[in-house]
């Protein structure tokens, strides 16, 4: 089910994406003021999409080094090898002690609270971070539903205009062939049977006269609504296609923040971070009296050091993963999985950053748009939307 629900999100994503875009002609056809509102606008998104190129590259260096760690550990000399496995031997048995005096009263699991440890620093920020994403994302999504309710209105407006266009056309058609009638039916009475026909003539003349200028003032009023009703639907639609950029962006960033964390939500987030907080509280507890867990942490992480590694220190965390194949191969499936999920977000984001800069190349030769602050911009994503290379997995 959490696969097909992720095809299905980037479906969704795809089409809106696809929604998005704007037409060469619909670029030619702005004037100077709203090309230059445009072009800026669309620089920030473009340097928002650099930007998140710049946070994943440094991620992607971390587990690029983690993953290089791994590797060292298990080319090390047999000698040093069983040395280490020894320390974490220790390490591990004295953690299964304190883990069955922790778990008593822990409402979190040993994964989860794992890797809370190993992210402890960035979990409170990632917390509030992730519940403001969601209730703009949630903003925006109120936004793209009334920019769309506006659209259809006014499209339903245009379309009604142009029915009672086509309508009071027909009428004008039928009012004309009645008049013509009336008035070879007023001429034969007159000339050939001698009747007096001149108020029966006035009578018709007004009553045309008045049909036709109603008619007409319909037909003029109908015209103007036509053309504001097509303004306005222009302008709901440019609205529309920005907020659905900031919605792509938003919920890459929300789900990214969800996978990496391995949870639904913010609420869901808080709370095992709350649990995780009421975990390590009982386990500093229990860690104070337990001074031979410190000293083979020490051990530990002295001899990881010596093979220069780039984080010793995350190993005593893991212990386990030094001892037993299985949970390496595991950590490091883990690691190459989040490494390609930063590649798959920071691709998209240099397509976007390309297109963006395409389209802002664009806008700049056809309308000859040039600041201080557009070229600020367009060097700042020129400096930072660059591509990392493809590491071997």
């Amino acid at each position: 089910m959490g696969l097909l629900k992720r095809r299905q999100d980037r479906k969704k994503l795809q089409k809106v994406m696809e929604d998005v875009q704007i037409g060469e002609q619909d670029l030619k056809n702005m004037d100077a003021k709203q090309a230059g509102g445009y072009v800026l606008d669309r620089c920030e998104q473009v340097l928002q999409n650099a930007r998140e190129i710049d946070d994943g590259k440094k991620e992607y260096h971390i587990i690029t080094a983690y993953l290089n760690d791994i590797e060292t550990i298990e080319n090390l000399p047999p000698d040093k090898k069983a040395e280490i496995e020894r320390a974490a031997e220790n390490v591990t048995r004295l953690n299964i002690a304190r883990d069955q005096f922790l778990n008593t009263s822990r409402k979190i699991s040993d994964t989860q609270f794992q890797m809370f440890q190993r992210q402890e620093d960035e979990i409170p920020d990632a917390v509030r971070r992730l519940r403001e994403n969601e209730n703009y994302q949630m903003t925006i999504r109120r936004d793209m539903q009334y920019l769309e309710g506006e659209k259809q209105e006014w499209e339903i407006q245009k379309s009604d205009r142009r029915r009672e266009r086509k309508l009071l056309q027909r009428v004008s058609y039928i009012l004309l062939t009645v008049v013509l009638t009336i008035a070879i039916l007023l001429l034969v009475l007159s000339f050939g049977f001698d009747y007096n026909t001149r108020y029966i003539w006035i009578a018709t003349t007004a009553v045309s006269f008045l049909a036709a200028a109603f008619i007409l003032l319909r037909l003029e009023t109908g015209r103007r609504d036509i053309r504001q009703a097509e303004v306005n639907i222009n302008y709901a639609i440019t609205l529309l296609n920005k907020v659905k950029i900031k919605y792509v962006n938003i919920k890459n960033a929300v789900d990214y923040t969800c996978e990496k964390y391995h949870v639904r939500d913010s609420r869901e987030l808080s709370y095992q971070w709350d649990m995780y907080q009421e975990a390590v509280r009982e386990q500093e507890k229990y860690r104070q009296t337990n001074e031979d867990l410190k000293y083979y942490y020490d051990s530990l992480v002295g001899l990881l050091q010596k093979c220069r590694l780039y984080d010793a220190r995350v190993w005593i965390e893991q212990p386990q993963a030094l001892v037993e194949p299985k949970e390496m191969v595991e950590i490091k499936h883990d690691l190459l999985v989040r490494r390609q999920k930063l590649r798959s977000k920071i691709a998209y984001n240099l397509e976007m950053v390309k297109n963006g800069r395409k389209e802002i190349d664009t806008m700049l030769q056809t309308h000859k748009e040039d600041s201080p602050q557009l070229r600020e911009m367009l060097a700042s994503i020129d400096q930072i939307a660059g591509a990392p290379k493809k590491e071997q997995e």
